[in-house]
């Protein structure tokens, strides 16, 4: 289901084409002007009614990794140790471009890189002496799924990059 649920957003991401070029990609993830903002949401609004989109499906499970920050109402579903990397799937009631503004709010954590491209959010952050690149991807108008990969606070501790190689 969740792959269904990536193909419709994919496919909204395809017909909202050029639409998309000058929607918040690159550097601060900022949104800017209020109009820009409209627009973002009206984008996510083309994505599928949540309450069409099984958000809770899955055991719940506890995630006691040092360094993860996750925003309050965030549902984790699984956790993943490889080697130095853990890596936690999670899902939350916000769209990707709340998710980021969450962390930029936060007065807890170091940024250390946002990017925001509407449909999706990454950011890079530093909490409690460990790096968390964490990754919200729309699952629905405003459902996201979250993957967070927590390591070392190091520069080559193996953490996934930014996929259009922008940052912050």
């Amino acid at each position: 289901m969740r792959s269904r649920v990536l193909a419709v957003a994919v496919a909204v991401l395809g017909l909202a084409g050029a639409g998309l070029a000058g929607c918040g990609g690159g550097g601060s993830g900022g949104a800017g002007e209020p109009a820009a903002q409209d627009r973002n949401q009206a984008l996510l609004a083309n994505l599928p009614s949540c309450d069409r989109v099984p958000m809770d499906e899955g055991t719940e499970v506890l995630a006691e990794v040092a360094g993860l920050v996750l925003p309050p109402g965030a549902r984790v579903t699984s956790t993943a140790v490889q080697g130095v990397l853990t890596t936690v799937e999670a899902t939350i009631r916000l769209t990707p471009l709340d998710v980021r503004a969450h962390y930029q709010q936060r007065t807890d954590i170091e940024l250390l890189s946002v990017e925001d491209e509407v449909f999706e959010s990454e950011v890079l952050l530093r909490a409690q002496d460990r790096r968390t690149y964490l990754r919200a991807t729309a699952l629905c108008a405003d459902g996201t799924a979250l993957t967070a990969v927590v390591g070392p606070d190091s520069d080559d501790a193996g953490l996934p990059g930014f996929r259009s190689g922008g940052g912050g």
